[in-house]
Order: C-alpha cells, then structure tokens, then sequence
C-alpha cells in the first residue's frame, strides 16, 4: 500500500512565533528555478532572516532566502523570489503593510505533491515587556513539570 503524504513540511521557522503576534495566514505559491528546487527539498536553505516585500506594482517578492548551494554554481544567494497570489490578497496585504506596524514574514516551506507552497503571514512585532512575560511562563511551566514528576 501507498502512503499518501499531502503536507510535507521541508523547514519551519519557528523564531516567527516568538518575535511576532500573527494576525491571518496564507498559503501563496513561488516561482523557483531548477536548482533552487534541488537544493530545498535537500534542507540546504535558511529562513531565519527572510522577509517579504510588496513594490508599488504590487508584486510580492521574497527576499534574503539563503540557499547554501556548492561554490561551483552561479552566486545567486539573495535573489528575489516572486510570490503567486490572488489579486484580492495582494491588495489586502499592500493596504495592511503600509500601516504603521504590520510585516510579512515567511513561516514555512512545504511541498504539495509537485508544487512548492509558502505560508506567509502578516504580523505585528511584538515588545521586548511582551518577550519576556513569555520566557516567565514557560520557566513557570518547566517547574510545575518538574515538581509534579
């Protein structure tokens, strides 16, 4: 029998959540070249410092995706990568971004059978007052863990 794997999740971010309060998700597609394609299904990438930018022609790009590919290829590392979405999101998007606050970052890379998906997400940074309430809660947690087992 087939396993039938729909989602399969190539690199998460996770610092995303930590740094980030996420207001609404979507699911967008990219456009990528044959070797970029090669080297993310490897998990020869890194997401941590990517950001999502909109031009006035509204076109969303994604930009400082680092592939780290052999010193042989061409020096394409910070490429822009075009992003696909409804006209009706790109519009959403440009008008959210464009208030005082509010980024696009990048969250995950998966793969849909043959397509390459990105969700991105529109969010707002979160304080350092806010960051730390967190780290408190967490350690609070750990030690509850702890006394209980």
């Amino acid at each position: 029998m087939k396993t039938n794997k729909k989602n399969k999740y190539i690199i998460n971010n996770k610092k995303i959540y930590y740094n980030y309060n996420i207001i609404k998700k979507f699911i967008a597609g990219v456009c990528l070249k044959g070797w970029e394609v090669k080297y993310i299904k490897n998990k020869k990438i890194d997401i941590s410092k990517s950001y999502i930018k909109i031009n006035k022609k509204r076109e969303i790009y994604l930009i400082n995706l680092n592939i780290n590919f052999k010193k042989n290829i061409l020096n394409y590392k910070n490429r822009k990568i075009k992003i696909l979405l409804k006209k009706k999101e790109i519009k959403y998007l440009y008008n959210k971004t464009y208030t005082k606050g509010y980024t696009l970052v990048l969250i995950n890379i998966k793969i849909l059978k043959p397509w390459f998906k990105i969700t991105i997400a529109l969010a707002k940074g979160k304080k350092k007052y806010n960051k730390k309430k967190i780290i408190k809660k967490y350690k609070n947690n750990k030690k509850y863990i702890d006394l209980i087992s």
